[in-house]
């Protein structure tokens, strides 16, 4: 009898966490949530929403200071200190890829940007700067970062965490229904039926190839 009450207690205490982290969980991801359903519809239909882009260009001369750091563009401490300046001055980070140019002595430093790109051209004999740049419109970028393209790492990790977090709450939520026995049947039969359906259509529906 002891061992009976000590598992109806044990288990009134895993629905009440499953409960309390299901509540917490789905409050602390609602504006991702609603982001990633509302961004994968706009992604779905692209030639509707797809707006433009705005492709532009900055013609600058570098600080005097930036410059002289230049004189010697092979070293990685000048290169990163002309970064650390355009990260600074245009929120640019993580370069794609840094080139130099020794017959036109020229700096090409490459930057990928959800729905866009900047490209930064130093002429290093004048210290001229030519910043060319793409930036998408707001949907576009969101699009972007619905599919983590060129978002950065720290963005990488929200998609990562937001994803186990759903997949937390999606097992918290059957967690609740198995311990509400009226509800218990009609609602597993759902489960089964919501897993089975998209399956079906990916077999129906999607086109594929196979035989080869």
């Amino acid at each position: 009898m002891s061992s009976k009450k000590h598992h109806s207690k044990a288990l009134r205490q895993f629905f009440y966490w499953a409960r309390l982290l299901h509540i917490y969980v789905s409050t602390a991801l609602f504006a991702l949530l609603i982001f990633f359903c509302i961004t994968g519809y706009f992604l779905n239909h692209l030639k509707t929403f797809g707006g433009q882009n705005e492709d532009g260009s900055i013609q600058i001369r570098l600080p005097e200071k930036i410059h002289q750091s230049l004189d010697d563009s092979s070293t990685t401490m000048n290169v990163t200190t002309l970064t650390q300046w355009l990260h600074q001055r245009y929120h640019l980070q993580a370069p794609r890829s840094i080139e130099f140019d020794r017959d036109m002595n020229e700096l090409f430093v490459d930057y990928n940007l959800p729905a866009g790109y900047a490209t930064a051209v130093v002429n290093l004999d004048d210290g001229e700067l030519v910043l060319d740049y793409r930036r998408g419109n707001t949907l576009a970028i969101w699009n972007d970062l619905h599919k983590g393209r060129h978002s950065g790492k720290v963005w990488s990790w929200i998609i990562d965490l937001s994803a186990l977090l759903m997949v937390f709450f999606a097992l918290t939520g059957i967690a609740i229904l198995f311990q509400h026995k009226k509800q218990r049947k009609t609602g597993v039969i759902l489960v089964v039926l919501g897993a089975l359906t998209p399956v079906v259509i990916y077999l129906v529906a999607v086109p594929r190839l196979q035989g080869v």
